[in-house]
């Protein structure tokens, strides 16, 4: 009577260098052995009786044999160094003795600085943020690391987990965005992943960049900002990280500099590249400057320009100006203060110069100065109506809504300025072109008609005027506008002097729309993955149609809607005053 063996199985685990051994019988009894380890592992066997040999298949990931032996206690061993799987058998007793060993890839042990941010684009300027941010990391090891399980975050609620393999060779700087990997729509970056829209953004001013293991291990972390010492040059400039500093603090910003380079369509930054080298950076920095007229007559006045300067008095300084009296504080002396020109003939543009390279510093610092038209600007006809940030190709969705209060015979008397990320103000960018307008006319000024008409559907007819301004209209939904008559501003939207992230009037990928003469908003990125008003989660309000049916509401009549013959009737069950307001299908006030 034939015995039939009990499948018997031992496993003995041990650590030799960093890597596990494996041990197992290997006798009439081992069928079917699954084994499952590391790359690096090895695998011993053990004869319990009987000639035996133990070989691996043709085909498998790699190729053992042991050879022939009888000896009770002979052992035969082999180091695994490739991911797959591989059969293996016993020549002799192959329907008994066979099995598989499956090797995995060990499993990544990660420390602070394998990966480190070295570059990124918070604020990008060849088009909006939505397609045109971007970050780089570099991979510190001599290995690939998968992304796999790792996290993109920020201090607050931005996260991004990579669902899927995300490989970064050694020595490699890798992108990634927020925008499509699509050059022609992205300023020109070839990213290695996008991580998509509404999960992580980088702030324009202020933000954080948290790289976390799959075991949530910090491994890398900056906060950059003024306030830490990082530069802002404002959009489309990159922020890199100084290459000799690639191993050192990358969350020092001393470490860290504006790029030098151009990339795509016209930003500068080095994506997917070395990073230009840092150099000794200047300390010093211009501020606001305040543009004064000495008197407003028809005839040529004269002007005087105050211009705000910090982190001076640490070197010998040369101011100089093309024009006018130089007087106010001496940077050499004085760290902070004002540099003052007065005396400067109305119709004359200046160039103001801060410098001590004569003195061997390396700060020379220009601000271009336009002179103001101080001319008397008589009575305000035009007003701010909406400012748009839509969420479209590039900077197609940028545009200025404005409305004029009475007849203007010529327009052209009245321009735009975008005031970019709190730097004051820029002067007046765009003219209306020379046209006659009338009382309640609507007119919208767009970097592009055709997207403009596309998202704007039917609404896109009931604007009386439409007219392009190419790049003149650049707002980014951080920066605030200026409307200006005869040179002069005669109204603001936001503050000059403050980057708009995060405040209130901040309508980044929205639109801001007065009514009443306060402004409303659409909300932050509520434009995102609409291509129309009617379909987005904030349509426009001038596009959003007023009702046409007769009005009954807390005892009071409105009727009939839409008014015949210019009589509106209007019916109350209350005693006492009835305020109203009575607006046209176009939304205008025509009746207080």
């Amino acid at each position: 009577m034939k015995t039939k063996l009990l499948f018997l199985f031992s496993l003995t685990l041990s650590i030799v260098t960093a890597q596990n051994t494996y041990e197992f019988d290997w006798g009439f009894s081992s069928t079917n052995q699954q084994i499952s380890i590391d790359v690096g592992d090895t695998v011993t066997w053990t004869w319990t009786g009987g000639t035996h040999n133990l070989r691996s298949f043709t085909g498998g990931a790699e190729s053992f044999d042991s050879g022939y032996s009888g000896a009770t206690g002979f052992t035969f061993s082999h180091t695994f160094t490739v991911v797959g799987q591989t059969d293996y058998v016993c020549d002799p007793h192959a329907q008994s003795m066979y099995g598989t060993v499956t090797v995995n890839a060990a499993a990544q042990s990660f420390s602070a600085g394998d990966v480190v941010v070295t570059e990124f684009l918070n604020d990008a300027g060849a088009v909006s943020d939505v397609p045109g941010e971007w970050l780089e990391i570099y991979n510190n090891t001599e290995a690939d690391i998968d992304l796999l399980g790792w996290t993109l975050k920020d201090d607050g609620s931005d996260s991004h987990t990579f669902s899927t393999s995300v490989i970064v060779p050694p020595g490699v700087y890798f992108v990634m965005g927020r925008g499509p990997n699509d050059p022609a729509l992205n300023g020109g970056v070839n990213l290695d992943h996008s991580y998509g829209d509404g999960v992580f953004t980088l702030g324009n001013s202020v933000d954080e960049i948290v790289l976390l293991s799959p075991n949530s291990v910090e491994i890398d972390r900056i906060v950059y900002g003024s306030d830490n010492g990082f530069p802002d040059a404002g959009g489309g400039t990159s922020i890199s990280l100084d290459p000799d500093e690639i191993f050192g603090d990358n969350n020092l910003g001393s470490n860290w500099c504006l790029s030098t380079s151009t990339f795509g369509e016209g930003d500068l930054g080095t994506p997917g590249a070395p990073n230009d080298l840092c150099g000794p950076t200047c300390e010093v920095s211009l501020g606001t400057q305040d543009i004064v007229c000495d008197d407003i007559t028809t005839g040529t006045d004269t002007y005087t320009v105050t211009l705000a300067y910090t982190g001076a008095g640490n070197s010998t300084f040369v101011v100089s100006s093309t024009a006018g009296n130089i007087s106010g504080d001496n940077p050499s002396t004085t760290p902070d203060g004002n540099i003052i020109i007065s005396g400067i003939l109305e119709g004359t543009d200046i160039v103001i110069n801060v410098s001590d390279t004569v003195a061997g510093g390396v700060c020379n610092l220009s601000r271009n100065v336009t002179s103001p038209v101080c001319e008397p600007t008589g009575s305000v006809d035009l007003e701010l109506q909406g400012i748009l940030d839509l969420s479209l190709t590039g900077s197609n969705g940028k545009a200025i809504h404005v409305v004029a209060n009475s007849d203007i015979p010529d327009l052209s008397v009245y321009g735009i300025g975008v005031a970019n990320n709190g730097g004051g103000t820029d002067g007046q960018e765009y003219t209306f072109d020379p046209i006659s307008v009338s009382s309640g006319d609507h007119i919208l000024v767009a970097r592009s008609l055709t997207d403009m008409e596309s998202y704007f559907e039917d609404c896109y007819n009931d604007f009386t005027y439409t007219l392009v301004a190419s790049s003149s209209i650049s707002q980014n939904g951080d920066d605030a506008i200026e409307l200006f008559k005869n040179g002069s501003v005669v109204e603001t939207f936001g503050d000059i002097n403050t980057d708009g992230s995060g405040e209130d009037w901040d309508y980044m990928d929205s639109w801001a729309y007065k009514v009443d003469g306060l402004w409303t908003y659409g909300g932050v990125d509520c434009t995102d993955g609409s291509t129309t008003t009617s379909t987005s989660n904030c349509p426009y309000p001038f596009c959003t149609p007023l009702s046409t049916s007769d009005l009954t509401i807390n005892k009071i009549s409105v009727f009939p809607n839409p008014v015949s013959n210019g009589i509106v009737n209007i019916k109350s069950q209350n005693l006492g005053d009835v305020n109203a307001k009575l607006y046209d299908i176009m939304g205008r006030c025509v009746l207080s």
